[in-house]
């Protein structure tokens, strides 16, 4: 949090700090009168003439700069209680907040009336360093620079700082001031504008950022759907796709990706049209050569909140703070200095729904590092020696990829009860054969391994003692306890209040994946409702869970 330091003792003082401090305490006591105006005349034509805006740009400044400095919003209610209007007089001044988002002294989050607004770092610079106000340059760009402030623009949607419709306000902002350049000519004179949806014109640019930024040939559609609009539904866009009736694809913009001379439909890559016309001013990064379907890239990893139980919870803390780069390559350098292996095996292991898996995608987040993700019924083959050549395929993979990135990636072996279990005595069928193969292949590379190994499972008991040797981290996840299971309820269920959290948590020892059902089946019937769900209606779908898992009838479908 930031330390306010903005109060001046000396009136006489025109510094930025100082006199926007004056102002907004004035106003906030006063309100927005002719007196306090005159009052504050040279510290609001000081502010104006510095930003560039009107009087009451300056006096709004002041407010929003107040709330800024601790990391906090101020929304339209805020502001005209800060000026003593009402909120219906306070709308004419929309203009004049609209005007300093245009020109980089604000950002405004979202639409409608519930608007809220904080400076830009930019704002924050010029009043820290009392200097010069130099909003980022959205016009005239060069190709280079255009790609830069996408990739910043999709950095700030990724990191939750704008969302999507800010998002594309953004964009087609970025595209229409800088026509000069062929890139934005060709998206302003393709179907993106007449045929597309808010979400496809999205998807369609953040492919181009991928592709010109980092080489990638294409991206996973289920990693595009981050881009759809709040009420659209993700699933019906994903059939549109997978019948490549979108307006996208009909109109040659994008196609599915060709992954190893095979169709990959669930992957999007731009048309080759597109690759050969849209990009003529622009040096393209190098197309990735090894990343794959398989390959999740941790930037697009969405943060989940995780509970722990106490004992899971250091274990996985002590994870954490082996994979941060500086520790990893220091504990990396040590091993070698005295002779040791420097790769790490890891299992966990535990009941469905614990949060294993979740935990694996969340350390890779947090660290920076890809996951290559195995999936072995990918690989074994019906062929005597093709699934063994497989599985070595993968390791060899795995191998280039840790020599060609910039941090060492994860490899997982998820759901890996059929791989990590007890070989075979007394072999006599032919799959069997293969099995074992397989194995013995595995524990070979596992010994050799230079990275990071993480396997998940929920029958540690089947594990085979050669494999559990071979890990040096054995990370048990239990269902979480009553104090795990409350925070869980309240981070999954908004407006759940922490008394109904505890009563829930109380009630039923499920796992964070049995609540995660529920949460899932309260927001379906929140959407088709428009009421929150009450505490009995929780209840009674925890109940239907409870069937869900102990009864007899298997479930069809999906």
């Amino acid at each position: 949090m930031r330390k306010k330091n903005f109060q001046s003792e000396d009136k006489n003082v025109l510094s930025q700090p100082a006199c926007l401090n004056r102002i907004y305490r004035s106003i906030n006591s006063q309100g927005f009168t002719e007196e306090a105006i005159q009052e504050l005349r040279a510290d609001i034509d000081y502010i104006s003439g510095i930003y560039r805006t009107k009087e009451v740009g300056a006096v709004l400044l002041a407010a929003i700069l107040e709330k800024s400095a601790t990391d906090h919003l101020m929304d339209d209610e805020d502001l005209a209680s800060y000026l003593g209007c009402t909120n219906i007089e306070f709308i004419r001044y929309h203009t004049d907040l609209c005007e300093m988002d245009k020109t980089g002294i604000i950002q405004l989050w979202g639409r409608g009336p519930r608007c809220s607004y904080r400076v830009t770092p930019e704002t924050m610079r010029a009043v820290e360093s009392n200097g010069e106000f130099k909003p980022v340059k959205l016009s005239g760009l060069t190709a280079e620079e255009f790609f830069t402030r996408l990739r910043k623009l999709f950095g700030s949607f990724r990191n939750d700082s704008i969302n999507a419709d800010r998002l594309l306000q953004e964009l087609d902002s970025l595209i229409n001031y800088n026509n000069h350049l062929s890139f934005c000519r060709q998206v302003l004179d393709s179907a993106l504008y007449t045929e597309c949806s808010d979400t496809e014109r999205r998807m369609f640019l953040y492919l181009c950022h991928r592709y010109v930024t980092h080489g990638n040939k294409a991206v996973i559609i289920d990693i595009l759907t981050n881009f759809t609009d709040f009420m659209e539904d993700d699933e019906c866009l994903k059939r549109h796709l997978a019948n490549e009736s979108t307006p996208l694809q009909r109109n040659g913009l994008v196609s599915f990706a060709i992954d190893e001379g095979f169709v990959n439909t669930d992957a999007l890559s731009l048309s080759d049209k597109v690759k050969e016309t849209f990009f003529s001013e622009i040096e393209l990064a190098p197309e990735e050569t090894v990343k794959t379907k398989d390959i999740i890239s941790a930037e697009t990893i969405v943060e989940k909140a995780l509970f722990y139980n106490e004992a899971e919870g250091a274990q996985v803390s002590r994870l954490e703070d082996l994979l941060e780069e500086a520790n990893f390559k220091a504990v990396q350098q040590r091993l070698t200095a005295v002779g040791m292996r420097k790769g790490f095996n890891a299992i966990f292991y535990g009941a469905p729904g614990t949060g294993k898996t979740a935990s694996v995608y969340e350390l890779a987040r947090r660290s920076g590092r890809d996951i290559f993700r195995v999936d072995m019924s990918n690989l074994k083959s019906k062929w005597v020696g093709e699934s063994e050549k497989a599985v070595r395929g993968v390791f060899k993979k795995y191998r280039s990829l840790c020599h060609s990135a910039k941090k060492v990636p994860i490899l997982l072996f998820n759901e890996a009860d059929a791989i990590f279990s007890k070989r075979i005595e007394n072999v006599e069928q032919s799959v069997d054969q293969m099995n074992n193969a397989i194995q013995n292949i595995i524990l070979e590379e596992m010994e050799s391994i230079d990275g990071i190994l993480i396997a998940t499972t929920n029958l540690l008991s089947n594990l085979d003692p050669a494999f559990e040797r071979r890990f040096i981290f054995k990370v048990e996840f239990n269902l979480p306890e009553k104090e795990s299971r409350a925070k869980i309820w309240k981070s999954m269920i908004s407006g759940l209040s922490a008394d109904d959290a505890a009563v829930l948590a109380d009630r039923y020892a499920f796992s964070g994946g049995n609540i995660e059902n529920i949460a899932r089946k309260s927001t379906v019937a929140y959407v088709l409702s428009g009421k929150e769900p009450s505490l009995e209606t929780l209840d009674s779908y925890c109940r239907e869970e409870i069937l869900n898992r102990n009864g007899k009838r298997n479930r069809i479908g999906f």
